[in-house]
């Protein structure tokens, strides 16, 4: 299996099988095309010393198992702000857009400024392996590990991800996109009941206060209210320094994922 999740050709970014979405074997993960965004985003409009502080990824349509397009354009290109779109096409069809907002990095002022006191996290690396037919073997790309909670559990949950695949041949992640392949996760992670997950995203939008470091992202659920079928949620990202973005989204109610227990 190749290590990664897309290849890019002359026809678009073309998924390999571990690209595959939970809801269907012939749909893409959602998050995968965030993370696309992100990447070409970041190549097309992102400046030295400046980094994306806002990313809102629109999901219009189940994606196919079939190469992705992405077309950026500017919208506003200032001094202090940068603002770039992002049109994704798969199968003939328009899937989805983001949207980035890029500012540039200066020095921090002076001050004390309230924030609330951050969770503290065991290290994953002692955390155990979850069984392979709850999320999924590690060496499919993707490891979780549970610190709380969880999928179909019902219960405020903060897990571990790790991608330790490209996501494109011979690309590393840059923390943009890892930070953009882990921020979809926030909503499902909130919305999972103990009877299942029976909302799947509509959207998702990331603040980020600084870009991850390393490969491990937590996410720590913060909100979910609903009602007639429709999900508002939101989770903290953090890494092993801690939280460094936050990401929420909407969701709407269909049949649901069945995830093992």
């Amino acid at each position: 299996m190749q290590n990664s999740y897309f290849t890019s050709t002359t026809e678009g970014f073309e998924p390999h099988p571990r690209a595959r979405g939970p809801w269907a074997a012939d749909m893409l993960h959602g998050r995968l095309l965030g993370g696309l965004a992100a990447h070409v985003l970041e190549q097309n409009h992102g400046r030295s010393q400046w980094r994306v502080a806002r990313l809102t990824v629109d999901l219009f349509r189940p994606a196919a198992m079939a190469p992705v397009q992405v077309e950026t354009s500017p919208v506003r290109e200032g001094r202090r702000v940068v603002v770039a779109d992002a049109l994704l096409t798969c199968d003939s069809h328009l899937v989805g857009r983001a949207t980035a907002v890029f500012l540039p990095a200066t020095e921090e002022p002076p001050g004390h400024i309230w924030r609330p006191e951050p969770s503290v996290w065991p290290d994953p690396d002692t955390l155990p392996v979850p069984p392979a037919d709850q999320i999924g073997p590690d060496d499919e790309g993707w490891m979780f590990r549970g610190v709380s909670g969880g999928f179909s559990t019902g219960e405020r949950s903060r897990v571990w991800t790790n991608d330790t695949v490209n996501l494109i041949d011979g690309l590393p992640m840059s923390p943009l996109v890892r930070a953009a392949v882990s921020g979809d996760i926030a909503c499902p992670i909130a919305n999972s009941s103990d009877q299942g997950l029976y909302y799947i995203n509509a959207d998702y939008t990331m603040l980020i206060g600084r870009y991850p470091e390393g490969g491990w992202v937590g996410i720590e659920v913060d909100k979910q209210i609903s009602a007639d079928g429709i999900s508002i949620a939101s989770a903290t990202l953090v890494d092993r320094k801690g939280p460094f973005a936050t990401s929420g989204g909407s969701s709407l109610a269909r049949p649901p994922l069945e995830i093992p227990g």
